[in-house]
């Protein structure tokens, strides 16, 4: 069976294990993505140095964190392609958005959230543990494909013919530049057909029932925040 990392390769979970974060930047990342699913929008490194400043026993922090030792954490984290970083800023924590994307995350409270794709989208539930309703629109005709996830379970899915299609990686660089635009629902396998055959560039992937894309979400993102 063909898996979704053989056709973008590494996932997240794996970037991070291959780093070798440090204690420290283990901390800095899991504080982004926290304060990314509690607001929609990312930590300035000063909010996150005044952060870890009250947090007792950093394993491998001898001193106070400074705003220093926060920026050289989240440059190692970019180097990664874990987050990513423009001009200083951070634009994207897999697997959030700072900026308005295709695929909205809405929680029970009714607060939302930008996913980088469909399965990152599908991976908050699995990363947080919480219900969600996933917004996402087909990059056909732009009808909103609405799916409701409660205990590791789609609950329902509007239209009931929504599938994935994940488009072979072929490009360099952050995967959420080279891969994520590539990852979407769509309402129809008709339209996902339509989509292919006006491409001007290469459309050759991969289709994944929800079902499946709801595994490949779980494997990669679950346990993300432990």
């Amino acid at each position: 069976m063909v898996r979704l990392k053989d056709l973008v390769g590494d996932t997240v979970k794996d970037r991070c294990e291959k780093a070798h974060l440090t204690p420290f930047e283990e901390e800095v990342r899991k504080y982004v993505l926290r304060v990314f699913a509690a607001t929609g929008s990312p930590p300035s490194s000063k909010e996150i140095t005044e952060m870890l400043s009250v947090t007792p026993d950093i394993p491998d922090m001898l001193t106070v964190p400074s705003e220093i030792t926060v920026i050289q954490a989240l440059a190692r984290l970019h180097a990664a392609d874990i987050l990513t970083l423009r001009g200083g800023v951070i634009v994207s924590a897999y697997p959030f958005s700072a900026a308005e994307t295709r695929h909205l995350v809405v929680f029970s409270d009714g607060h939302a959230v930008n996913a980088l794709c469909a399965t990152d989208a599908l991976g908050i539930h699995f990363m947080l543990g919480k219900d969600i309703t996933v917004r996402s629109l087909c990059p056909e005709c732009g009808r909103e494909i609405v799916i409701i996830l409660k205990n590791g379970k789609v609950i329902s899915c509007d239209p009931p013919s929504a599938i994935e299609f994940v488009k072979a990686r072929d490009r360099c660089g952050c995967s959420a530049d080279a891969c994520c635009p590539d990852l979407n629902f769509f309402c129809d396998p008709n339209h996902l057909a339509r989509w292919k055959e006006c491409g001007l560039q290469s459309r050759e992937g991969m289709v994944f029932t929800l079902e499946e894309a709801l595994e490949e979400s779980r494997m990669i993102f679950e346990g993300l925040l432990r």
